[in-house]
């Protein structure tokens, strides 16, 4: 009697066999594959997702540039200089005034991360040499310090370009980390996906090659029972055309067991160990089970608060408003208050003079390079001011036009939010309802099957006694490869719906593009150098 394929085994593990058959044990070039092992090979070797988990890394790296606007910068300067003055009056002779110098300048200066001030502290010292008749010094040596510091009043205070910068790259590598999160629902997704279609796909070939074992078997009853006389010979032609057109099912099924195996290849391989590609992968887990229908509104509100690109996008919202407040503060006057103290002390050979102005020289006198230290710290010429610097321009300024655009960017981002959560809810209703139809699908699909394999078992029996033919024999058997073909597929598309309902919990169905805000790339922000207030022209002591 003709072996009936197990309805019960391939509603539960999509592999159509005989109720009897054994398992028969892994050939060694074939690896056992569960799912959970899919899904860790994926995680551990996709280059996919590894290239998304380096955007991390980058915009880890963003923000460290952006912290940099707060590292304090060394500088220094050592030169030597000479100007020959012209004689514009008698003072200076009629040749002129030969003045050579040589200088250095050493200090820090560091932008503050709070109010947006900024403090330097330099140190300078020069020796100059002199051939001017009123000069009292030749050669002579200065030296001193000087420690300034300047505080904005408006703009800036609030927020500057270096803290927004930094905000932006802060908010933009929390927006990396959900991105590399949603990059692996997908993947975990798609290796699912993968996974149970070479399941069904297995299964497929398992259920070709049933079906053609059935013609098969039937033309040699006809073959037998035409060289009795019972048949025709066109019984033959008949029964011979149908195990051709099987063998062609079987073929088609096994290459597309083949593209799938290679599917879920791609998805899980190592790339330095290309060898996975020689290996048959057996997926050995079962597919669960048929179960209730999900909770649309519990779904849909998990989704709004858990989805990693609602989240993302609401990180780009919050850039969107800290631009424009940036640009709001950038509208102020730019008030600035400038401070600054510093001590210098003088050391060299000075000249002694006698009689009246401009005296003539009697004598000289050294002072050396610690007198001006001790004149420097004893403070002795001290130099300090205080003052405001107001600017603010005249017009239609360029952070105004800068920040009616970028209210208006902001205004299209919480429209796109908006109708991105619809989308969310859309997209998770959609997910529900597709598990719910599956579900009821791989139901009917069940009862269809039965009675496919009802019907071909009772036309096998008719046939067997002289009372059906070959025609009904194959029609039946037609309609029980159909359905058989039919309840697979029902239960991948349910797998599939599960799959997808799960993952869009987290993650959209495909890839949707970032909404982020123009002007987040990270440039370098010079650091000012306060220096003190000075009235033009007047002296600072150095």
């Amino acid at each position: 009697m003709i072996g009936r394929i197990s309805l019960a085994l391939v509603a539960a593990t999509f592999v159509a066999a005989a109720s009897s058959a054994q398992p028969s044990p892994a050939a060694p070039d074939t690896l056992p594959l569960t799912l959970d092992d899919a899904v860790r090979r994926a995680v551990e070797h996709n280059p996919d997702l590894a290239v998304v988990k380096l955007g991390t890394e980058v915009e880890a790296a963003h923000v460290g540039e952006a912290r940099t606007a707060y590292t304090p910068v060394f500088s220094t300067t050592l030169g030597r200089s000479s100007a020959v003055a012209s004689p514009t009056n008698f003072l200076l002779g009629t040749q002129g005034v030969d003045t050579r110098d040589w200088f250095s300048s050493t200090g820090v200066r560091q932008r503050v991360p709070w109010g947006a001030g900024t403090w330097s502290l330099s140190w300078n010292s020069s020796r100059t040499t002199t051939d001017a008749a009123i000069s009292s010094f030749d050669p002579s040596v200065q030296s001193g310090f000087q420690v300034a510091f300047s505080q904005p009043l408006f703009r800036d205070r609030a927020i500057d370009a270096s803290r927004q910068q930094y905000i932006v790259a802060r908010r933009n590598q929390a927006s990396s980390e959900l991105r590399f999160r949603e990059a692996l629902v997908r993947t975990v997704a798609s290796v699912k996906l993968a996974y149970w279609t070479l399941k069904a796909s297995t299964a497929n070939v398992t259920v070709q090659q049933r079906s053609l074992e059935l013609a098969e078997q039937l033309a040699r009853e006809n073959r037998v029972r035409v060289k009795a006389g019972q048949l025709a010979s066109l019984d033959v032609v008949q029964a011979e055309a149908e195990v051709a057109q099987r063998r062609e099912g079987l073929i088609r099924a096994r290459t597309g067991a083949e593209d799938a195996e290679d599917a879920l290849r791609r998805l899980i391989i190592d790339p330095g160990d290309p060898s996975l590609w020689s290996v048959r992968l057996d997926p050995a887990d079962d597919p669960s089970p048929v179960g209730p229908p999900p909770d649309v509104d519990q779904a849909v509100a998990t989704a709004l608060n858990e989805r990693y690109d609602l989240a993302r996008a609401n990180q780009d919202l919050e850039n969107s408003r800290t631009t424009v407040a940036f640009l709001q503060n950038q509208r102020l006057p730019d008030v600035r208050l400038e401070t600054s103290y510093g001590a210098a002390g003088l050391a060299g050979t000075q000249f002694l003079r006698a009689g009246g102005f401009p005296g003539s020289v009697i004598g000289t006198r050294d002072i050396g390079v610690g007198s001006a230290l001790n004149q420097v710290f004893s403070n002795d010429y001290p130099t300090w001011s205080f003052g405001l610097t107001v600017s603010y321009p005249i017009g239609h300024s360029y952070e105004t036009a800068s920040l009616a655009r970028a209210e208006v960017e902001h205004r299209q981002t919480e429209q796109r939010i908006a109708s991105l959560r619809v989308d969310t809810a859309q997209a998770v209703r959609r997910a529900a309802r597709q598990i719910r139809g599956a579900a009821e699908r791989v139901d009917a699909a069940r009862a269809g099957e039965t009675l496919a394999q009802q019907r071909t078992d009772a036309e096998q029996r008719r046939y067997q006694v002289g009372l059906s033919t070959t025609f009904l024999v194959t029609q039946a058997q037609r309609d029980l490869l159909e359905a058989q073909v039919n309840l697979l597929q029902t239960m991948l598309d349910y797998q599939s719906a599960v799959v997808s309902f799960e993952a869009v919990l987290r993650a959209a169905p495909n890839a949707s593009g970032p909404l982020a805000i123009q002007g987040a790339e990270i440039v370098q922000l010079p650091t000012p150098a306060p220096s003190g207030l000075f009235r033009s022209g007047a002296s600072t002591g150095f």
